[in-house]
């Protein structure tokens, strides 16, 4: 029989991975913890919590039992929006089992590091013992090179004002498909209607084509699956993420897996900035002028950037080995 490990987060990836926790929890409980019986908390922001058995939801009745009678041999809080200071279950789940927290950035003020045997993060100013700096990860078996053609130019992430949609497809007909030929891609559904309305008066079904359902854009059926991406990066000409800011984009790290050259055009702070340099095309330390600019200079230059070789470190098998270790010398 496994043993037995909780992950604990607001996020979930069930039914559908909306963004990068959600894909980074999918792929922690499948692949990473692997030789684990995983259990996945989700605590809703109106202070409600579903524990989760790989996408099935144990009965509300049992919940308590499992979390407090079953022995876990650890779990991973992955922040934000987790109430520490709640003293029903967080608390005392925090203090019963060897735990472990991730946050994007350290130090967090919200946690207190007393809690935990060991702090995750994709960056750190007071690096310290007990704390990994860890990237993203992604599942090779689905993301690999395989190119075929190269007729569209893609854009994988939830439609939301952080991931800055709207300026590339404002500019994007004009900059970039009246000039090259090569439509737009927008592919994710949305959390944000009020922004998706303002984004959607640009898909033309031409120049800038959207998977997601324009009636329902916050429904499921307006995301794609990780293996729909991977087929959507293999006969992408170039992978483009318009965020002024990220801290470790997976859906980039996918793309690179498949061998697309990635455009981007702000500030990735997950990165060691000397080593993704060579591996995208644009600035990486912050955002210099418009993201269409970037994407026709790339065009135009013929640029062709295959990271699929130095991306491989960030594989699911490196992050298992890298994080059991950490986790397993602190237990």
């Amino acid at each position: 029989m496994k043993p037995k490990a909780l992950i604990v987060c607001s996020d979930s990836p069930y039914p559908v991975v909306v963004g990068g926790y959600e894909r980074l929890i999918s792929d922690y409980q499948r692949y990473v913890f692997c030789y684990y019986d995983v259990y996945l908390l989700v605590c809703h922001c109106d202070g409600e919590c579903e524990l989760l058995h790989y996408g099935t939801l144990v009965p509300p009745h049992r919940k308590l039992e499992i979390l407090f009678e079953d022995k876990f041999e650890f779990s991973l809080f992955i922040h934000p929006d987790i109430d520490f200071n709640d003293r029903t279950l967080i608390g005392p789940l925090a203090h019963r089992i060897p735990s472990f927290c991730f946050v994007q950035r350290h130090p967090e003020k919200q946690i207190n590091e007393a809690l935990f045997r060991g702090i995750l993060t994709h960056l750190s100013d007071r690096p310290h013992s007990d704390l990994l700096r860890i990237g993203g990860s992604y599942n090779p078996e689905i993301f690999y090179k395989r190119r075929s053609g190269e007729d569209y130019v893609l854009c994988v992430a939830r439609i939301y004002p952080e991931k800055n949609q709207l300026e590339l497809v404002r500019d994007y007909k004009k900059k970039v498909y009246d000039r090259f030929g090569l439509p737009l891609h927008v592919v994710g559904g949305t959390e944000n209607l009020g922004y998706f309305r303002k984004v959607e008066p640009y898909f033309d079904g031409v120049a800038v084509i959207a998977t997601a359902d324009t009636n329902a854009p916050m429904q499921p059926q307006s995301w794609r699956s990780a293996s729909e991406i991977a087929d959507l990066c293999s006969r992408a000409r170039l992978f483009v993420m318009p965020s002024p800011r990220e801290s470790f984009c997976i859906a980039m790290i996918e793309a690179m897996a498949c061998g697309t050259t990635c455009v981007v055009n702000g500030n990735y702070f997950g990165f060691d900035h000397a080593e993704l340099r060579p591996h995208v095309y644009g600035p990486i330390t912050r955002k210099r002028g418009a993201i269409a600019d970037t994407i026709a200079s790339a065009l135009e230059n013929d640029v062709r950037i295959d990271a699929s070789e130095w991306v491989k470190k960030f594989s699911v098998e490196h992050t298992r080995e890298k994080l059991l270790g950490f986790i397993k010398a602190r237990l």
